[in-house]
């Protein structure tokens, strides 16, 4: 159930390819969190579409340069091993790369922050959960 923003210069990504690329950064989070793929838990994880104009990304202290791409995650605590965490890195690079027209083999850039969150800090439909309990399917709850 991570909670994603994605920040990138305007025209990195078309309509279509942030629409893609949602869904597999959606498939990409579960799996590394060992989360199921029911509607409803799949409409836990929420992403998060940040565009500026190139002028306002700056690098060096400067405003243009590359087009460098941001994420962060914010996750339960304990969602995701440490292979899981390299795994889900990887993974979101390469379908960064794909969906912003990188060519393959090229390096993407794309830098990847992960916030583990204490599931007493994460309010959560009015309460708190755990993420053991996210493991659980829930196949009779409508997505959010």
């Amino acid at each position: 159930m991570p909670l994603i923003h994605v920040s990138a210069p305007i025209g990195t990504f078309s309509d279509a390819a942030r629409d893609a690329l949602a869904e597999e950064l959606t498939v990409i989070a579960l799996e590394s969190e060992e989360l199921p793929m029911e509607p409803f838990d799949k409409s836990t994880t929420w992403i998060y579409f940040h565009e500026v104009p190139a002028n306002k990304v700056y690098h060096g202290g400067r405003p243009g340069g590359t087009k460098v791409i941001s994420l962060e995650i914010n996750a339960f605590r304990g969602g995701l091993s440490e292979p899981a965490k390299l795994s889900l890195y990887k993974r979101f690079t390469e379908v960064i790369g794909k969906h912003a027209g990188i060519l393959p083999g090229a390096r993407v850039p794309v830098y990847i922050v992960l916030r583990e969150v204490d599931p007493q800090n994460w309010g959560v439909f009015g309460g708190t959960t755990r993420i053991e309990d996210l493991r659980v399917p829930h196949p009779d709850l409508d997505p959010i």
